[in-house]
């Protein structure tokens, strides 16, 4: 529903993020002093400044937890691309070692099947959508492997490596399919939410004073840069900063220059 937030510059988003923040805490207490038994006084006041003190602290702790788990999510797929881009270049100079005339048409495909991901692929699995150009180098490429009669001794050993190598890239494909979805659970933005609107409303309760306001504006501003810190890393695949298949086009230029 807000994934259109991924289009914007991330300055932008942590901005936004500051801004909502800082003018919630500006606003939000001429509301809640208008309240029933939440008018502030001397004698309350203490109470409420120790309360949003620690309110604040674990509210941060939340935060950084699920910062943490966000990156992890982001370095997991980042990894996930580069051995992917990895074994399709391992397969490529195992088929060049084979030294069998049918390999050759074999890395043709193999190379096809790669500029087929980033080409292809890439954009299609962003929308949630599949790639019939895999379909059509992917066949091709897993026939004619399969196709192959090693003879016994060195054939037969770079074949059996061959298999291994083909067998990981199609678990790898799977792999990043499936992590095109991957994010942080529903149930950390609930907690995030709630925690940050409990600190909203508690720290609304505050007495006020201009030097107060402005502090705790400040105090807001940096909260809520923070989440929109969290928010551009939920999604590896998407975002200024998301995952990007500049491995695999490496790999493709490898590839092309290989026994040239």
């Amino acid at each position: 529903m807000i994934d259109w937030l991924y289009s914007l510059p991330e300055t932008l988003v942590l901005m936004m993020g500051a801004v909502i923040m800082a003018g919630a805490i500006l606003t939000l207490p001429s509301l809640v002093h208008r309240l029933p038994y939440l008018r502030t006084s001397n004698e309350n006041n203490d109470f409420v400044l120790r309360m949003q003190a620690t309110l604040f602290t674990m509210t941060s702790l939340v935060l950084a937890f699920t910062l943490v788990e966000a990156e992890s999510n982001f370095r997991k797929v980042d990894s996930l691309i580069a051995t992917e881009a990895s074994q399709i270049n391992r397969l490529d100079r195992l088929l060049s070692r084979y030294g069998d005339d049918s390999t050759t048409e074999l890395r043709q495909h193999l190379l096809a099947y790669a500029k087929a991901i980033v080409d292809d692929e890439w954009p299609a699995m962003l929308r949630d959508e599949r790639s019939s150009k895999i379909r059509a180098t992917l066949g091709p490429l897993s026939r004619g492997i399969f196709a192959i009669e090693p003879r016994p001794g060195r054939e037969t050993t770079i074949y059996a490596e061959i298999l291994r190598s083909f067998d990981s890239i199609v678990e790898s494909r799977d792999a990043r399919l499936n992590a095109v979805t991957l994010g942080l659970p529903k149930p950390y933005w609930q907690v995030v939410l709630f925690a940050v609107l409990m600190l909203l409303f508690i720290t609304s309760t505050m007495q006020r004073s201009t030097f107060r306001a402005y502090v705790l504006s400040a105090q807001m501003a940096v909260m809520g840069a923070f989440i929109g810190f969290v928010f551009i890393m939920d999604q590896p695949f998407k975002g200024q900063t998301a995952v990007d298949s500049d491995a695999l086009r490496r790999t493709i230029v490898l590839m092309e220059n290989r026994d040239r």
